[in-house]
């Protein structure tokens, strides 16, 4: 019977030892993971501010030569007002000078 109580206490001990194993690698694969989701996150959120400042680089290039392109167009517009009123300045000029005359 002594023998019976020794070997149901050892196998008691040697189930205690394996629950405390079990429960300190349950801890590190825990642990393991944390960090693992953690560095997940982080890479993920590098990525993500990497492709968003991409974008917008792109949007403020294209918005640049858009915005050139309207400067040209604009220029081009005044310019030829320009040219149109110099030319309807000469002739108003004359025509008020023959009403001047003429009067």
């Amino acid at each position: 019977m002594a023998d019976v109580l020794r070997k149901i206490k050892e196998a008691e001990q040697s189930a205690e030892k394996t629950l405390a194993s079990a429960q300190t690698e349950s801890g590190k694969i825990t642990a393991d993971a944390r960090r693992e989701a953690t560095s997940l996150v982080t890479a993920a959120s590098e990525e993500s501010f990497t492709q968003t400042q991409a974008a917008i680089d792109a949007a403020r290039a294209k918005a640049g030569k858009e915005a050139s392109a309207v400067q040209e167009e604009g220029a081009a517009t005044i310019q030829a007002i320009e040219s149109s009123a110099s030319e309807r300045k000469d002739k108003a000029v004359k025509a008020l000078l023959g009403a001047v005359k003429s009067q």
